[in-house]
């Protein structure tokens, strides 16, 4: 026990013995000499820095050369101290650097912190006999603007060198959580109005562009209804968002909002705003839910709802106090949230370049975005001491311009994608319009041909009607004539000759009827089931019914409203009228039934049975002899139907169409 004691108490000697010899006394600090010119400086290479862990150090305590010598050189090019998570992780900062006046005046000069987020900045001004020469007050982001030593959103703390003297200007700093960056600048006081209005005026461009770059964008989606501006402008107020917040104009301009959020968790979200706008635009710019890799469109999904747990762990605080391990889950948790976006939208571009995908659109996008997020992972890797802290990734300025890159680059492609979707419509609206002609010229050449054939059965059925028509009404008229004058005179065998000519008379007038069935067959273009079924009932109650004193009943099934053409109509209607005939002449049948069953998709068929006696087609097939159904059975093929005959129980002619 006694061994590991003395062990125990040698470790610990070595570790002060190397940690006083690792640090840098102020008299070996280097002194920064002023220069005559009233040109800023830069504290680079010039500043220490002492954490200190108890937190309750003066500035006496630190000016003890125990303490003193304890300062270590600042190696990064703007200090960087890591990041912290809370309360218990937070310590303040010492920095330190020397000055010397060469001058016989003295000589005025401003330290500024271009950072808003810090709890507490103090500046102490010492002289080589450790004599404060000045003590600022303690100010910080829950300070008002107006009442910081400086009316302005950064922190500017004025110090006087004496002529031709060395001070130590001893900075100390303290922040609860996040980044503890710390951009110093160093620079005459009377340079301050002119920076002032400098900085005032580049980020006045700076937002000026992005707001009218939101406002076009609006327009443009209120113009075209596209989800991607829409998603566009989100992004835009989303870079609008971060630099105000970042760049201090929210706690300059609205100190009061800043505290709608507990803590300082409003400097959080903004940047969360922002890596989530633009997730959602990636997803629309550069999609992958209609691909192989829509489950990367599942994920952006989900990610996005860790937008929201985000959102929640900003604000939960506010009503439900951290306990410090609570605090400690829940800033780790954020962090992976605040994060998450950016791997995700490296996949949506690597999928679309790699399965060519948009394959433009990425390259596009990854050329916009490249500048922007390599600061940001630039600074992330700063944090953890990954990298040195280089003057790009702490001066929101670079941020600004990445952005309005950015910013450019991708409103050229969207002009661009704007130009080819009109071009696309337009295009799209000449063929339809082109198509539309087409069809329109197609339908006119297809009425005049319509046309054409009405005016040819037009002049067919009046040529049928004033000509054959006439002179066959001329024949019958002549021959009931001859046939009278035949009867009334002393001719041999006049009897003989009378009865011939009224043979003819009725073969005529058959003629004649037939004619009228042709006319009223082609003079239309088209008829319904039910129109053809009251023409068949006509035609069998004018010549079946009344002369032969056959029954015949016709059966209507399926759909009746369909039309049949001319040509189906008077086919058929044939088939029915040859059917019927053989039946009066050959059946010795007292019934007949003639049944039509139309169906939309099924076609037609066509069947005619009687009870009467019947035949028998020897090989089934019909010969020369039977011309009456290869009539039949022609004007089925004409239909493209098939024709067959069925005897049983009477005779049953079928016709399928």
């Amino acid at each position: 026990m006694r061994h590991s004691l003395y062990r125990f108490i040698w470790l610990l000697s070595g570790c002060l013995i190397a940690f006083q010899l690792m640090g840098q006394p102020v008299a070996d600090q280097p002194i920064l000499v002023l220069p005559t010119d009233n040109q800023p400086l830069s504290l680079r290479g010039h500043m220490a820095y002492f954490l200190d862990s108890l937190r309750i150090r003066s500035l006496d305590d630190v000016m003890h050369p125990a303490i003193s010598s304890a300062f270590r050189p600042v190696d990064s090019p703007v200090p960087n101290f890591g990041y912290i998570s809370g309360i218990q992780a937070s310590r303040p900062i010492w920095l330190r650097y020397r000055l010397h006046n060469p001058t016989t005046k003295p000589q005025k000069w401003l330290t500024e912190i271009d950072f808003w987020s810090f709890d507490q900045l103090q500046l102490f001004v010492v002289d080589d006999q450790q004599r404060i020469l000045s003590i600022s007050p303690v100010i910080g982001w829950k300070t008002p603007a107006n009442q910081r030593i400086k009316n302005h959103r950064h922190y500017w703390f004025p110090l006087t060198i004496p002529a031709g003297q060395n001070v130590t200007a001893y900075l100390r700093i303290y922040k609860q959580r996040g980044a503890q960056l710390i951009p110093i600048n160093f620079i005459p006081e009377s340079s301050y109005e002119s920076e002032v209005q400098k900085g005032y005026l580049f980020w006045g461009g700076v937002l000026f562009t992005l707001t009218f770059v939101a406002i076009m964008s609006l327009i443009f989606f209120l113009t075209t209804f596209a989800p991607i501006y829409s998603r566009y402008i989100f992004c835009l107020l989303g870079l609008v968002g971060f630099f105000v917040i970042n760049d201090g104009f929210l706690n300059q301009f609205a100190f009061d909002e800043q505290f709608l959020l507990p803590r300082q968790n409003v400097y959080f979200l903004f940047p969360l705003i922002l890596f989530y706008s633009q997730l959602t635009f990636v997803r629309t710019f550069l999609p992958l839910r209609h691909t192989p890799s829509h489950r990367w469109h599942t994920v952006g999904t989900v990610v996005l709802w860790c937008c929201v747990v985000g959102l929640i762990a900003l604000t939960i605080e506010r009503f439900v106090p951290f306990t410090p391990l609570v605090e400690l889950v829940a800033v780790r948790l954020f962090t992976i949230i605040y994060w998450i976006p950016m791997p995700i939208i490296v996949a949506y571009i690597i999928i679309s370049i790699v399965r060519r995908y948009h394959v433009r659109e990425a390259w596009l996008y990854l050329i916009a975005v490249l500048p922007y997020y390599t600061l940001n992972l630039g600074q992330v890797f700063s944090n953890f001491g990954l990298i040195p802290t280089y003057e790009a990734v702490a001066n929101f300025a670079y941020y600004a311009l990445a952005g309005l890159f950015e910013v450019f680059v991708l409103t050229i492609g969207l002009a661009y994608r704007y130009k080819v979707e009109r071009d696309k419509t337009e295009q799209l609206i000449k063929e339809h319009t082109a198509q539309q002609q087409r069809t329109y010229e197609a339908e006119v050449q297809t009425l005049a041909l319509k046309n054409n054939l009405l005016v040819e059965k037009e002049r067919i059925a009046r040529d049928l009607h004033d000509n054959v028509g006439a002179h066959l009404a001329f024949v019958v008229t002549n021959l009931t004539h001859i046939s009278d004058q035949a009867e009334r005179q002393p001719v041999k065998d006049g009897k003989k000759w009378a009865n011939q000519l009224r043979t003819i008379v009725l073969h005529t007038r058959e003629a004649v009827k037939l004619l009228r069935e042709t006319i009223w067959a082609i003079h239309q273009e088209s008829f319904t089931v039910e129109e053809f079924g009251e023409r068949l009932n006509q035609y069998i109650n004018r010549y079946v019914h009344e002369t032969d004193g056959l029954s015949v009943d016709v059966q209507l099934t399926g759909s009746t409203t369909k039309r049949l053409t001319s040509s189906q109509v008077l086919n058929l209607f044939r088939i029915v009228q040859e059917a019927l005939n053989n039946v009066v002449k050959h059946a010795r049948a007292t019934e007949a039934i003639v049944q039509l069953n139309v169906q939309e998709t099924k076609g037609i068929n066509l069947s005619i049975h009687d009870n009467g006696q019947g035949f028998k087609l020897p090989d089934a097939t019909i010969s020369e002899q039977h011309y009456g159904l290869q009539n039949m059975q022609k004007r089925a093929q004409e239909l493209g139907g098939t024709f067959r005959v069925i005897a049983d129980k009477g005779t049953t002619i079928e016709v399928n169409v």
